[in-house]
């Protein structure tokens, strides 16, 4: 999985109270809507472990014991799936991640990437295939319970909230978790709530663009144009050569309104 950088950004803290009247719209413009949920980013082998920490100099003896730090093995097949999947061919993905899953069918990383992969392409049926699969394999993962409300959500939202609330209440500091509320709170048009939601998860992982793009939306939904200026811009950023879940072309519109 790709690290996150550790680099202190300033954020906003969550707010109820709308800042400041809606910048004034074009006849005819369409505002951006929150970002459906594209399940978990395409799982990665980790990358090769850098050079080993240097050892003490000093005459090596006879005999001496020495001990060589581990070298991580990387999957060709995973790594070539995991960058197809990043520049959006799917189909390449696809057929990796599947090839992966037929060397290891029990593989969560293979699972996981061919769930994004499905997500992606809006193949809904598939996706949840895969995720019913991890859970299969462990009742008790996360991701895959998430992933599923988030494609569930509308047909009981109240008891999906409920499930996502608990689950936050045992992981806290799991940015997808908030995602997922977020995401019911917006379908409900909650906009205030869904915003806090969107805050924790983007605090919790500030590298990923649809949760810059939905926290820059729901802060939309409430007037609060400065903030919400900022954040589509930064998903823009965030989306440079990365497969998202929202239309940058109408992103940039809705920029270009906001800076007038």
């Amino acid at each position: 999985m790709k690290a996150r950088l550790a680099k202190t950004r300033t954020m906003i803290a969550p707010t109820k109270t709308p800042a400041k009247a809606p910048a004034t719209r074009s006849a005819g413009a369409t505002d951006p809507v929150p970002a459906a949920p594209r399940g978990p980013t395409a799982a990665r082998q980790p990358a090769p472990a850098g050079s080993a920490t240097a050892q003490p100099r000093g005459t090596r003896r006879d005999g001496d014991i020495t001990i060589k730090p581990a070298r991580l093995q990387i999957d060709p097949v995973m790594e070539s799936a995991y960058q197809a999947f990043n520049t959006g061919d799917l189909t390449r993905a696809r057929a990796d991640y599947q090839q992966a899953l037929r060397n290891s069918p029990d593989s969560r990383d293979a699972l996981l990437g061919l769930a994004a992969v499905e997500t992606q392409a809006r193949r809904y049926d598939a996706a949840e295939g895969y995720y019913t699969r991890l859970l299969e394999l462990d009742p008790r993962d996360a991701y895959a319970q998430a992933a599923l409300i988030g494609l569930k959500g509308q047909i009981d939202p109240a008891a999906a909230e409920s499930r996502v609330k608990n689950m936050i209440a045992a992981q806290p500091e799991a940015s997808f978790l908030h995602f997922t509320l977020g995401n019911q709170y917006a379908a409900q048009g909650r906009w205030a709530e869904a915003q806090q939601s969107y805050f924790h998860a983007y605090a919790s992982d500030p590298e990923h663009p649809d949760f810059a793009y939905n926290l820059a939306v729901s802060l939309d939904k409430l007037h609060q144009t400065k903030p919400a200026l900022e954040y589509y811009r930064r998903a823009l950023t965030l989306a440079e050569g990365r497969p998202v879940s929202f239309d940058k072309a109408q992103v940039t519109t809705r920029v270009s309104q906001l800076a007038r």
